[in-house]
């Protein structure tokens, strides 16, 4: 197969890399690669809206102190400021890109979500925002942008310490400018509300190339996975909670009735009790009885919960915690930029320091539609003095008969010694596993896809639990129970990873 070439290159179909290419697409040549459908991402599952300060009695301040508040001040403060700001303009553009926010009347109806003080969550047909964020973007890039579905990015090419492309499973792919927007990682774990395809691929494509990953210990879990006969059932939005839901034990009581915020505090808060109740052999309910018109409220869950048999305006539905955000990854600037020349980061994989900690409730989508339009301006700028360069790709196909662990036991051992409670035993257990693949989990090749995977799943894996070990308090979506309280040495303590410098390294930033 030839190789082929692009100005620009945006690995993923989650809205970040959607709304890039859109506002790339009328200068440029962009092509979006993605390794299933471009329909399918985190952000198409994405049960929760965005956060942007659009009540009377609301401000972006109060928006920026709530997501300060909720990241435990982890924080790159003039990003969140950015974030913040530019929020409610977002909301604006995305309604003239045809997305209808649901609405009363004149007005647009705002949703209330864990530890936020305001009303600032605009939604889409209930619970199916991101499906309808997607839809859009979607509409918008097509025909104007070429599309590679089903095409797995194996790593990235360099020439001279700079990315000028892509390996794939159907040849190289040369451009100016690569940006990565791959989502997340949750399916390291045994329960996540992440579709199956993300793997931790952008973490580890950007670290073999020498990037410098930050934060990564901090993964957030999401209280409440919809658990039926043991298998997850997908995510329950917190907007659910937001609306009256409330978790109960099996004796009917209620579990976060000794916070001051109940089913709202800040989600690891909540994670926690949950995980402690699961822990000491009891099961987790969430009693949704109360929500007048649930069922119109929220179609997505009560049609999930009706093909098993459950009926929300009678039966509380059982939950469990599950992986859902990683809040570091890949260091950027303001403008998507990561160490290594060429390479730009946005959406999830990027580490921009907006969500500190512990992310925001529903500031995730924001962060994506955000940063991308400060991305776009970059990439725009450089590609007019880049000159596109291509290099010699071998293309043998490597026959590898050495021994990879399956992603099951992968994601027990992670969910067991590095989810929402760590130890150093646990996590020392953990590393000394992970190690014994290292020197295979380093490299790639044009090898089969889901070996691919299940590498860059043992690669993220050892991020987390290098950086875990090192941070020794706990912070947010990062719990050690032998640390159980923050420090003030680890305040705005940063833990990166730096193949270059093939060891980890802590900066502080004052």
């Amino acid at each position: 197969m030839a190789d082929r070439t692009a100005d620009v290159i945006i690995i993923g179909s989650g809205v970040a890399g959607l709304m890039t290419a859109h506002l790339l697409a009328d200068e440029l040549n962009v092509m979006i690669i993605t390794k299933s459908n471009v329909e399918i991402s985190n952000s198409s599952w994405a049960q929760g809206g965005m956060a942007a300060s659009l009540g009377k009695d609301d401000t972006w301040q109060q928006h920026y102190a709530d997501t300060l508040r909720a990241g435990l001040n982890h924080h790159d403060e003039q990003h969140v400021e950015h974030l913040v700001k530019h929020a409610p303009t977002i909301v604006k553009q995305l309604q003239k890109l045809g997305v209808t926010f649901d609405h009363n009347e004149s007005e647009l109806v705002l949703g209330m979500e864990g530890a936020h003080q305001r009303r600032r969550i605009v939604h889409a047909n209930g619970d199916q925002t991101g499906k309808a964020l997607t839809h859009a973007l979607i509409h918008a890039v097509k025909g104007r942008v070429q599309i590679e579905e089903q095409t797995h990015v194996y790593s990235l090419l360099k020439k001279k310490e700079r990315v000028i492309g892509v390996q794939t499973n159907k040849g190289a792919i040369f451009a100016k400018a690569t940006v990565l927007a791959t989502g997340g990682l949750g399916q390291i774990y045994s329960y996540s509300s992440n579709v199956r395809e993300a793997t931790g691929d952008g973490y580890a494509i950007a670290y073999r190339a020498g990037a410098t990953l930050k934060d990564m210990e901090f993964i957030q879990f999401h209280p409440t996975l919809f658990i039926h006969n043991d298998q997850s059932q997908g995510l329950v939005s917190e907007a659910v909670r937001g609306e009256g839901g409330r978790l109960i034990n099996q004796a009917g009581e209620f579990i976060m009735a000794h916070h001051p915020e109940r089913e709202l505090a800040p989600r690891d808060v909540v994670s926690r009790a949950i995980y402690r109740m699961i822990e000491q052999g009891e099961n987790v309910y969430l009693d949704c009885r109360s929500i007048a018109n649930i069922k119109v409220r929220f179609p997505g869950l009560a049609k999930r919960a009706g093909k098993v048999g459950v009926d929300l305006t009678t039966t509380p539905i059982q939950v469990a915690p599950g992986a859902h955000f990683c809040s570091g990854g890949v260091e950027v600037d303001l403008y998507g930029k990561t160490t290594v020349a060429g390479l730009y980061a946005v959406g999830e994989v990027a580490c921009t320091g907006v969500h500190g900690a512990n992310r925001l409730a529903s500031n995730s989508l924001l962060e994506g539609f955000v940063f991308a339009q400060k991305l776009s301006e970059a990439v725009k700028e450089e590609v007019q003095t880049v000159k596109l360069v291509s290099i010699l790709i071998s293309r043998n196909h490597r026959h590898v008969s050495d021994q990879l662990p399956e992603k099951e036991e992968i994601q027990q051992k992670m969910m067991k010694h590095a989810g929402i409670e760590r130890t150093a035993i646990g996590l020392l257990t953990l590393k000394n596993w992970l190690d014994r693949f290292k020197e295979k989990f380093l490299e790639v090749g044009y090898e089969d896809e889901e070996r691919i995977e299940r590498k860059n799943m043992l690669l993220t894996a050892s991020l987390i639990v290098h950086a875990a070990l090192q941070r020794t308090e706990s912070r947010g979506g990062h719990y050690r129970s032998d640390f159980p309280n923050q420090k003030d040495y680890w305040l705005k303590r940063y833990v990166k990873h730096d193949l270059n410098e093939n060891k980890k390294r802590e900066t502080h930033v004052i």
